[in-house]
């Protein structure tokens, strides 16, 4: 039923020529990389040079949809008692989901205990609870409040609303899948821009959009978008952004060692794996 109404939705919009607007700069329709379902595109914004599904979601939409339509795994799946005890007993390192390669590479930009991370996007809370046992102090964000009501009322997570997050105020802003999933690209940089102290960091981990990813694995690429990701970052979108941030990029494997020497220049890795890892760092002045 949810796929009927979403083709149906995206139907309608195409059929009326709407929705085809890059959603993080606004320049008209861009050039169609690949199709899905007749009715839906991935397009290559020709300004800033994003791949997005069209037709696009607004932002009411989008929070509709996570409130309860959205199901993915161990994402909302939401644990009894039971088996929160023994993910807990394990510090949640069974989960597909698991923050603990997340926790390395921001260790591995230099991250350290005692700092503030902002969470954003932090689901039912397995992630947030795994910053807090690595020593991280850590405020999280998200979108669905029956989530967020799990993360908070059983494992203590500290959830903001949206409005509510405070500015200069995070030494790490970490997104751990979520980047595809948001209307715009840009207000989440720029959120994350605005909560990060001077000299903070971004990270944000999401699937693989490269044109070398696709070359190697063209129909993992091709699953990766679509409704419930409605863009792809990659490294072309990434670089063209650098007049204005400073990227540095990987595919997983992460280079770890390579990223504690990272010198703040525009920095493109392997781009052959499954997952992306983007990062920037807030201006100190």
């Amino acid at each position: 039923m949810r796929s009927y109404r979403y083709l149906a939705l995206c139907a309608w919009k195409s059929a009326l020529g709407r929705s085809r607007s890059c959603p993080s700069c606004g320049r008209p329709a861009g050039e169609v990389i690949d199709r899905k379902y007749l009715v839906t595109a991935l397009r290559r914004c020709r300004e800033c040079l994003l791949l997005y599904r069209t037709p696009t979601t607004t932002a009411e939409e989008n929070a509709r949809f996570y409130q309860s339509d959205y199901e993915e795994s161990t994402t909302t799946d939401l644990p009894d008692a039971a088996r929160l005890d023994q993910l807990k007993a394990e510090d949640f390192a069974s989960l597909s989901t698991s923050y603990l390669g997340c926790i390395e590479v921001i260790r591995g930009f230099g991250a350290r205990a005692g700092q503030s991370v902002m969470d954003f996007g932090c689901s039912w809370g397995y992630g947030s609870h795994q910053l807090k046992q690595a020593g991280f102090e850590v405020q999280s964000f998200e979108i669905s409040q029956p989530r967020a009501d799990y993360a908070r009322q059983h494992l203590a997570v500290e959830t903001l609303a949206l409005d509510a997050i405070p500015s200069a105020a995070y030494d790490v802003f970490l997104s751990c899948h979520v980047i595809e999933h948001v209307p715009s690209v840009e207000e989440m940089f720029m959120l994350g821009e605005r909560a990060l102290k001077p000299g903070g960091l971004f990270v944000a981990f999401t699937p693989n959009g490269s044109m070398e990813r696709r070359r190697r694995d063209p129909e993992g690429w091709h699953r990766n978008w679509g409704g419930v990701h409605p863009q792809m970052i990659d490294d072309q979108f990434l670089m063209h952004a650098g007049s204005r941030r400073t990227f540095v990029a990987a595919s997983n494997p992460y280079p770890l060692e390579a990223l504690g020497v990272w010198n703040g220049s525009q920095t493109v890795y392997s781009m052959e794996g499954d997952e992306l890892m983007l990062a920037f760092r807030k201006p100190l002045i």
